[in-house]
């Protein structure tokens, strides 16, 4: 299976040969970073990633070319950014509609060696939501949306009852806290909710600080996380 899958990949990138001469330096270039990135997002993701060894030389050629508008860079310079870009993991998600090496590849030319935590301009609102199914996916609506618009619109698809729905969530809510892997999706949801702050008092949550505070306790030394 993992021949198979590997062979597809192959033959995926395989129209890379003939755009992108590499050097055979470049497959062993940055070797400990390579591998502390692959270690991370296994870690981040709960998936290995899946990318031959061409395409990640390739890629990580474009991150070295992004920084190189603004900085010298070295391998101390491309593990600072893409440690940066773990810890703006939402952000990646957020913009690129999803984390991976392409994405950080995107980013390098804009980064700031003085940013801390990428502050998003614009808030999400009930309306953003008009026309989407959450039901069908509502635990990637929390990360996409935040609980608060997400339980909202869920009620008003279900025709639900306001304080049945808000129980039933917070239980699921609190069944995510029993691995990391669960906790990072939780962690993704309460930013996100924090972020599309504040609310009217239709929207189920609006006063989510008191709603998730015991949830919360989980991630207080993060920056986002409001003091309850």
């Amino acid at each position: 299976m993992k021949q198979t899958e590997e062979k597809i990949i192959n033959i995926l990138n395989k129209w890379y040969d003939n755009l992108t001469p590499l050097e055979e330096e470049d497959f062993i270039k940055y070797e400990f970073t390579k591998t502390k990135f692959r270690t991370k997002y296994l870690m981040r993701t709960g998936e290995f990633l899946k990318i031959t060894k061409r395409l990640e030389a390739i890629t990580f050629n474009n991150i070295c070319t992004g920084l190189s508008k603004n900085y010298t860079v070295t391998e101390d310079l491309l593990d600072q950014y893409l440690e940066w870009c773990f810890d703006n993991y939402d952000f990646f998600s957020k913009k690129y509609k999803g984390f991976s090496l392409a994405s950080c590849a995107a980013f390098a030319s804009e980064w700031d060696i003085n940013f801390l935590n990428f502050k998003f301009a614009d808030k999400l609102s009930l309306k953003d939501l008009d026309g989407l199914e959450v039901g069908k996916n509502i635990f990637y609506c929390f990360e996409k949306y935040g609980i608060a618009l997400a339980a909202t619109k869920l009620m008003q698809e279900k025709n639900a009852d306001r304080k049945s729905l808000e129980n039933v969530v917070i239980k699921k809510l609190e069944s995510l806290t029993t691995n990391k892997e669960d906790l990072n999706k939780l962690k993704n949801m309460l930013r996100t909710t924090v972020e599309n702050a504040p609310y009217s008092s239709e929207v189920l949550f609006w006063n989510y600080g008191n709603s998730f505070s015991e949830l919360f306790l989980y991630f207080k030394n993060e920056p986002w996380c409001p003091k309850c």
